[in-house]
């Protein structure tokens, strides 16, 4: 439900919006969103979309990335300009794998976004893509994987967890269906899981059922082999669209060859049931063909500096095989007009994404992602200079990357998209210098750090968790970059990086362990993968950076996954600690220091509980005989310098259920009374256990380390 609203003038935002937090700090129904709430509502608002809305939701399944991007429609109401903090942008993600009868969380992500004066943006819409990694169960390729995936778009208050139905009150929820790929790596004995019979017991004698196999390379089906697959599948593709790859090579030739004369076609369209006299209208379009896919949104993410497109399959078949095959490519490119003249001079790269025939597709379609990673860092200006605005243009090509060199190409089949862009402000970069950045630490966006008290707030960058004042523990991973990096595809010597620590400021630790990092190339559009690096430091104590983001047609990208550039192993440590980049190029043994550090505080104790702080206080006390229907109760005591909570559970789970009482809770800990309902339990002998956690980031990847305190107990018949 929408209110009736009116959009207010520039810089006149309504109360509803410029007080949201207080108004739902002092009732958290003040707007009537919650389904169950003892808070009556005050005003019903419900997905407002005044401000800001999902456009489109995509998936990119080669690197199992889920995409949103956000539509932020006017100049205002996102608490300040540039050089303020702006407010943030919260899109949870769900999968469901039964048509959404049934929704799994994957997690929570967010951007920010400022107030950008209508005069920078020309009144247009600002567009950004927000990133979230997810881990969906592969299949075989025969196997048909389909998932629906939602999007919940909040501003200002994440929506909260494993809540699917969540209403926001200004923000959106948008669906689409994704294709999960096929496994490319399986075990033995998944071959008979699938198949549904169970090996001998001999053939385990002979085989490692645990062993892991390979797919094989899928192949590229003729022409001939598409023609003969769509006429048994009674589906209608014109050939100029399953013989597009052959015709464009004959097309490319320098001479016509016979095969195009003739009115009996040869070669690798002998067979082929095709009207010669398209092909003026096929390689000569006056608009893209989108009867079988259109890009529909275009988005930058800020946390990532990539630029994201989200592609609409709208067809089962037309796209030269099902999974088990190579499939087709769908291709985009993307330009930059930075001086703002309309020409879009500036290409920023291509990518792509592979998509399949489908059976059985929904009605709506599929929904793909593409990304381009960019170096967006020598156009960034202060935020005093004002906001950084630039028109990005992308086309999407199918099977044929748009060259760099033609902003205006025309694709045979496919379309182009428009959009803007903001980049967010920062330091402007003096030309011949390396300039390194630490992006994130923990997963957490160095910005969302306090550089006072080291503790982390809000979402995560990519995996998906909430920090709420939290501090971090084990391994911690330091991700960012450094511009510009050298062509090491072509063969330029890679710079030098030295990431160091420090608990007072003054005496710095380098970091010298191992540790692996993925890479992926990115060339002519294509991105595979490249084999895993084990990093370690030099004599002098520099990890070599290996990324290379310089481009090009034949000149290949390589990209670290994560953009990872160190694992500090923290544990022991504890308190507040400094972390520093300095970066040497081992050309001119110049050495360029971080311009700035970052602090963060470390807590790797666990929750603790003090002698004689869990125990049962009725009865016979720990470890005594009670009858069934009895009320069992005792106390309870925990500590720790991040306290998060605490929850009780009895083992064996048969029911049973439990109160608590806090008596004292404070940000260290928590104290108190429990009782434990036992009508209905069956007879047996129990556990009761504590479980407490706190707010710690735990391996960069989840919060709270959990500790846990049991007694146990015997329930007889009375």
């Amino acid at each position: 439900m929408v209110t009736d609203i009116n959009i207010p003038s520039e810089g006149r935002v309504e109360r509803e919006r410029h007080q949201f937090r207080a108004l739902i700090l002092g009732n958290p129904n003040y707007f009537g969103n919650l389904k169950e709430s003892p808070f009556e509502p005050v005003l019903s608002i419900q997905t407002n979309t005044t401000y800001e809305k999902i456009g489109c939701v995509g998936f990119q399944p080669r690197f199992n990335l889920l995409e949103a991007v956000v539509f932020i429609n006017q100049s205002f109401g996102y608490g300040g300009d540039p050089c303020s903090d702006g407010s943030p942008e919260y899109v949870r993600f769900y999968l469901s794998f039964d048509n959404g009868a049934t929704w799994e969380d994957q997690g929570l992500t967010n951007f920010t976004a400022y107030n950008v004066s209508a005069k920078a943006t020309d009144g247009q819409r600002l567009e950004y893509a927000t990133t979230l990694k997810v881990n969906p169960q592969k299949k075989f390729c025969f196997v048909n994987n389909l998932a629906l995936a939602r999007a919940i778009l909040s501003w200002n208050s994440p929506p909260p967890p494993n809540t699917p139905d969540f209403v926001p009150v200004w923000g959106d929820v948008k669906e689409s269906y994704i294709q999960i790929d096929p496994l490319k790596l399986f075990l033995i004995k998944d071959v008979f899981e699938v198949l549904d019979v169970k090996p001998i017991p001999e053939l385990e004698t002979v085989v490692n059922l645990e062993q892991a196999i390979a797919s094989p390379k899928p192949n590229v089906l003729s022409a001939l082999e598409l023609q003969t697959l769509y006429r048994e599948k009674q589906v209608n593709v014109e050939p100029q669209r399953f013989a597009f790859n052959e015709i464009q090579k004959l097309i490319k030739q320098p001479t016509l060859t016979s095969a195009l004369t003739s009115a009996n076609l040869s070669g690798s369209l002998q067979g082929i049931d095709i009207d010669l006299s398209k092909f003026g209208d096929l390689f000569f379009p006056e608009d893209g063909n989108t009867s079988y896919e259109e890009l529909t949104c275009v988005g930058l993410n800020p946390n990532l500096d990539t630029l994201v497109g989200v592609i609409h399959i709208k067809r089962s078949s037309g796209y030269s095989g099902g999974p088990c095959t190579a499939g087709s490519r769908e291709y985009v490119t993307f330009w930059a007009d930075f001086d703002n003249n309309g020409t879009f001079e500036t290409c920023l790269g291509t990518t792509s994404v592979t998509v399949y025939d489908i059976d059985k597709i929904p009605d709506t379609g599929l929904s793909y992602a593409v990304y381009l990673p960019v170096n967006l860092s020598q156009y960034r200006q202060p935020c005093q200079l004002g906001p950084k605005v630039v028109p990005i243009r992308a086309t999407l090509s199918w099977q044929v990357a748009p060259p760099c060199g033609n902003p205006n190409y025309v694709p045979t089949w496919g379309n182009r998209e428009e959009t803007l862009i903001f980049i967010e402000p920062g330091s402007i970069v003096p030309p011949g210098t390396q300039t390194p950045a630490i992006r994130t630490v923990g997963s957490m966006s160095v910005s969302k750090i306090d550089s006072t008290t080291g503790l982390a707030n809000g979402a995560a960058t990519l995996v998906g968790f909430t920090a709420t004042d939290s501090p971090f523990g084990g391994e911690v991973v330091i991700t960012g970059f450094i511009l510009p990096a050298k062509d090491i595809s072509s063969g330029e010597t890679a710079l030098k990086y030295k990431i160091s620590v420090s608990d007072d400021g003054i005496n710095w630790q380098p970091l010298a362990n191992k540790f692996t990092i993925e890479r992926s190339q990115l060339l002519d559009g294509v991105i595979t993968d490249l084999a895993d690096i084990e990093q370690s430091v030099d004599g002098d104590g520099y990890y070599t950076y290996q990324e290379d983001s310089i481009g090009g047609p034949g000149n290949a990208q390589i990209f670290v996954d994560g953009k990872v550039l160190a694992k500090w192993l923290t544990y022991g440590l504890t308190g507040l600690w400094q972390i520093r980049i300095d970066v040497k190029d081992p050309v001119t043994n110049i050495i360029y220091p971080g311009a700035d550090t970052v602090t963060v505080r470390l807590d790797n104790e666990a929750p603790q509980f003090p002698l004689n702080s869990f125990v049962i206080t009725t009865g016979g006390g720990n470890c005594a005989d009670f009858m069934i229907g009895d009320m069992i109760q005792g106390q309870y005591a925990v500590t720790d310098e991040h306290f998060s909570g605490v929850s009780l559970d009895l083992l064996p789970p048969l029911g049973g259920s439990f109160t608590k009482t806090p008596l004292a809770s404070i940000s260290t800990g928590e104290s108190g009374t429990w009782s434990l309902v036992t009508a209905g339990l069956p007879r047996c002998g129990y556990v009761v256990r504590l479980t407490a956690s706190d707010r710690t980031i735990v391996n960069s990847g989840s919060i709270g380390f959990t500790s846990s305190i049991s007694v146990g107990l015997c329930l007889r018949e009375g």
